[in-house]
């Protein structure tokens, strides 16, 4: 999928739920739209580095 992650719709997170998991591992970035998180801040429309605890 080459849309970012933000513009997934219903029907793309099941088609690519393998995909989706492998982005979605050990999150680092958010947006700051819709808060979805992703590992890399390429999936992402509005990506906020998530602060390291």
């Amino acid at each position: 999928m080459a849309r970012s992650l933000c513009k997934w719709k219903k029907k793309d997170i099941e088609k690519g739920v393998h995909e989706l998991a492998h982005i979605v591992d050990k999150p680092r970035f958010i947006c700051k739209d819709c808060a979805r998180a992703a590992h890399a801040k390429g999936f992402l429309c509005k990506a906020v580095k998530l602060p390291l605890n």
